[in-house]
């Protein structure tokens, strides 16, 4: 369809804003959550809201008790809005060169809760060395998360040990994921023996508070179980909580080497037999020529490169979900 001059003389009446907040209340059902997700205040977007009323001679959007439901109007003409989206989108990024020297952008990244002790900090430290213009908005992801979080359009890129994903999404393997237990040497006396694995309390990360990790599954095919004691939400407290303390724990090798250097802990292999599970890169194939996306990309490589280079081929195959964690 092509527009004459007429139809343009229209098309500079309508903010372009509009169509983003429609967008997002509508994915988000909720004014207050929109107004989050576009990091403006809830007036804001209820203004908007009034306008779009006006232009579309629809309520578009009805209060219930847990937020907003669209109209029939409004579910009607949501793909087409997003459609629209979409076309600029690809329009703008995809023709625009990108300088990281000058340019200015938000990038939203989804991150495995591991990787926020290693990898975030040195990829924050080149964004910043060489597109200080860019903002990363990190949040977390994980087996269950990460691919929703894409194909809800919530964030550019997620990195984790994930499901496969479907045509819309594209995925890259970073690395393979092995374990390695931490240990305070004042507390548990090496070598990590089976029997000494097995007497000392242990501690673990579980997303899910699931009681049973990798760990137990592997001593479980052996017809052993460990002592757990307690698990959190995440692997930062764990060189915090195994130090000065008798206690294990066992999680990707990377964020372990950190943690041991940072706490002055020990590493070790688990006496164990445990599979290494891939380490993947996902983005939506619509962002694929996206200049900035393209080279936010890239520079997660760089960095897994880096770390990784000098202790290249010591992971083995295999591929897992992870809920329950010691990943």
């Amino acid at each position: 369809m092509m527009f004459n001059l007429t139809d343009y003389r229209v098309l500079r009446q309508i903010d372009l804003n509009l169509l983003v907040v429609f967008a997002t209340v509508f994915r988000e059902r909720s004014v207050k959550r929109a107004a989050k997700r576009l990091f403006v205040g809830q007036s804001a977007v209820s203004m908007a809201l009034g306008r779009l009323r006006v232009l579309f001679k629809d309520d578009l959007f009805v209060k219930v008790a847990t937020g907003v439901e669209p109209t029939s109007k409004a579910t009607a003409i949501e793909p087409l809005v997003q459609k629209a989206l979409d076309l600029v989108h690809g329009a703008v990024f995809d023709a625009t060169e990108f300088d990281p020297k000058t340019a200015s952008r938000i990038v939203r990244l989804a991150l495995a809760d591991d990787l926020d002790v290693w990898l975030l900090p040195r990829l924050l430290d080149e964004i910043q060395r060489k597109a200080p213009g860019v903002i990363l908005v990190v949040q977390s992801n994980n087996w269950y998360t990460g691919l929703p979080l894409l194909e809800r359009g919530e964030t550019d890129i997620a990195i984790g040990v994930l499901p496969k994903p479907g045509a819309a999404l594209v995925s890259e393997e970073l690395y393979r994921q092995r374990f390695v237990s931490i240990f305070d040497p004042a507390h548990v006396r090496p070598p990590l023996t089976m029997r000494r694995f097995l007497a000392t309390p242990h501690v673990m990360a579980s997303i899910t508070g699931d009681l049973v990790g990798l760990v137990d599954e592997a001593l479980r095919a052996q017809g052993k179980k460990r002592r757990l004691i307690a698990t959190v939400s995440g692997f930062s407290p764990l060189g915090a909580l195994v130090k000065g303390r008798p206690l294990i724990a066992t999680l990707p090798h990377i964020a372990a080497a950190v943690v041991a250097q940072t706490y002055g802990l020990r590493t070790a292999e688990p006496p164990v037999a445990m599979t290494a599970y891939p380490v993947s890169m996902v983005w939506h194939a619509k962002s694929e020529r996206d200049a900035a996306l393209t080279w936010v990309r890239e520079q997660l490589r760089a960095v897994v490169r880096a770390v990784l280079e000098p202790s290249a081929g010591a992971p083995s195959s295999g591929s897992k979900r992870g809920g329950a964690v010691d990943r």
